[in-house]
């Protein structure tokens, strides 16, 4: 493994003992450089003794005399002249890659790779996304719109926007609560004129429904209702005809006549008001979802991702509260 010390402005090899001859090409050029190992460890702080052992070591190893050595100066043999262009370029390529990363850390660029559902995309990043592209032009924005769990250490995410009914509960990742969207009780005028308003939520095991997959236990699916305002609970056991966690299939369904779904309600408050879909019982809602962005450790993180969750951070909260009046 290869790391790096800084001395007096200059790059150091700091490497593992199986790999300790690149530290001696960079030993080795600095005494080319300087003509002298004295002249060499006066400019960079290491010791004349250690650049003349680690230098000979080197062509102790090489099996070739890569110096001619004087009194006063040091000259390239034939064999040293070829040995050292190599060396220069090494040193300018593990340059460049320090130089690469110290350019991320100056300003947000590269990639960021972010996990959404579905539907927290198409809600709540769409609209906002564009105006943070325009802000930084330089970073790539990797975005895997899926509604299944996604590991963000084992798979590599920056970070993640998730909605959950409870928050997770994981000290190695960081949670930035942005809205608690409240679960609705929907359903088509057209399903409802055919078979009743419920006045009660135990009439609704009588109708044909829709659920989540995490709804389900065993066989039966249940929601958990809550009286606004009050610490009452109602536990439906619910007909399920549809079974997803796809939100815009339920919702779809649901403006077709397939039954009652609970679903947040940014995604059904445009439907609500134009009249497509009808909200039952006004009182009752489900556990709202807890949106909130989540990523690792925020030691050494880049400012690229750091852009990237300060700019949700702010601008994911109006777009919540909007999509939700």
């Amino acid at each position: 493994m290869i790391r790096w010390l800084k001395h007096e402005g200059a790059m150091h090899f700091c490497i593992d003992k199986s790999m300790e001859d690149l530290n001696d090409l960079y030993y080795f050029a600095l005494a080319v450089q300087h003509k002298s190992f004295s002249a060499a460890a006066r400019a960079t702080g290491i010791e004349k003794t250690r650049l003349s052992r680690r230098v000979a070591n080197l062509e102790r190893r090489l099996s070739v005399r890569l110096l001619r050595r004087s009194t006063r100066t040091l000259t390239l043999t034939e064999a040293g002249e070829r040995f050292h262009a190599h060396c220069l370029a090494a040193i300018d390529s593990a340059n460049e890659a320090y130089q690469s990363i110290e350019a991320l850390k100056i300003e947000p660029s590269g990639t960021v790779r972010m996990s959404c559902p579905v539907v927290l995309a198409q809600s709540y990043l769409a609209p906002i996304l564009p105006g943070y592209m325009a802000t930084y032009p330089k970073v790539t924005v990797f975005i895997e719109a899926t509604d299944r769990q996604v590991n963000l250490v084992d798979e590599q995410f920056d970070l993640s926007l998730q909605a959950n009914s409870q928050l997770v509960d994981d000290l190695d990742l960081v949670q930035i609560p942005l809205g608690n969207p409240r679960r609705l009780l929907v359903a088509s005028p057209a399903f409802l004129d055919c078979n009743l308003r419920p006045a009660h939520p135990e009439m609704l095991s009588s109708l044909s429904g829709m659920c989540r997959i995490g709804d389900l236990h065993g066989t039966q699916a249940h929601w958990r209702l809550h009286r606004e305002g009050s610490e009452e609970t109602y536990v439906v056991h619910l007909n399920a005809k549809l079974v997803t966690s796809d939100m815009r299939v339920q919702f779809a369904a649901a403006v077709e006549g397939i039954g009652v779904a609970l679903l947040p309600e940014p995604i059904v408050s445009s439907a609500l008001t134009e009249g497509t879909l009808e909200r039952l019982l006004p009182e009752w809602s489900g556990a709202p979802n807890h949106i909130h962005l989540v990523y690792r450790s925020p030691r050494g993180i880049l400012p690229s991702v750091r852009s990237l969750i300060d700019y949700l951070s702010a601008h994911l909260p109006e777009e919540i509260k909007l999509r939700s009046v």
